[in-house]
């Protein structure tokens, strides 16, 4: 029995898809195909299947990935890839299938690409944003399940470079990602919104790479 690392990319429509319905998608695509996927025992049994940082709701991902346990070791990967895709929507394509290397455990860093449209201009973004950066300390609060934590954003953002144009601004960030902090950006734009008084005409965030703490691809 081997695990498997499938990648794949979630664009497009799909980005509206959640990670349950993401979930059960994938199970009914497994279910179409003749890979020997293990399943769970039990009253319920389904098809094995982890995701190492599920991205959220109204993000697109250009290399996400789930762990199944293929129960056949000599069945081709390729195949993986190519039954896979054959029953998934068009917005969701598998990119490749091979064996896990490292542990979700190792995930550290995630990149996005956040572009934001504005009638306000590129410019008038891009100057809202260099000032929310300039400050000493980014202040939110942080909600999870049994808490809220008072956090600051401003060391745990690096900006990996920008593009201005007449109507938008392009942010390319790396942000903490994984176990031990993920930090969602929703709330660096919740601080941006809240700095500048509005919200911007539109949001699009793509999820570009998932990071090991050494900065390599997770895989």
């Amino acid at each position: 029995m081997r695990l498997i690392r499938v990648f794949f990319e979630k664009r497009d429509r799909a980005k509206y898809i959640s990670h349950l319905d993401l979930t059960r998608c994938m199970t009914r695509a497994f279910a179409r195909t003749d890979i020997p996927a293990w399943f769970t025992e039990g009253f319920n049994p389904h098809v094995y299947m982890t995701f190492a940082l599920p991205i959220p709701l109204g993000f697109e991902g250009l290399r996400e990935s789930f762990d199944f346990k293929l129960s056949e070791d000599g069945y081709p990967l390729e195949r993986v890839r190519d039954q896979l895709n054959a029953a998934l929507p068009p917005d969701i394509r598998v990119l490749e299938a091979a064996a896990a290397v490292r542990k979700p455990e190792a995930i550290t860093w995630a990149d996005y690409r956040i572009t934001l449209w504005d009638p306000a201009g590129g410019e008038a973004l891009a100057a809202d944003w260099d000032r929310l950066l300039a400050k000493p300390a980014i202040p939110v609060e942080k909600k999870t399940k049994h808490k809220i934590q008072e956090m600051d954003l401003r060391p745990l953002v690096t900006q990996l470079g920008r593009r201005v144009e007449a109507e938008s601004l392009t942010l390319d960030l790396r942000l903490p990602g994984g176990g031990a902090m993920n930090l969602n950006p929703n709330l660096l734009l919740g601080a941006l919104w809240a700095d500048r008084g509005r919200e911007a005409e539109y949001v699009q965030v793509v999820r570009t790479a998932i990071l090991t703490g050494d900065l390599a691809p997770f895989a």
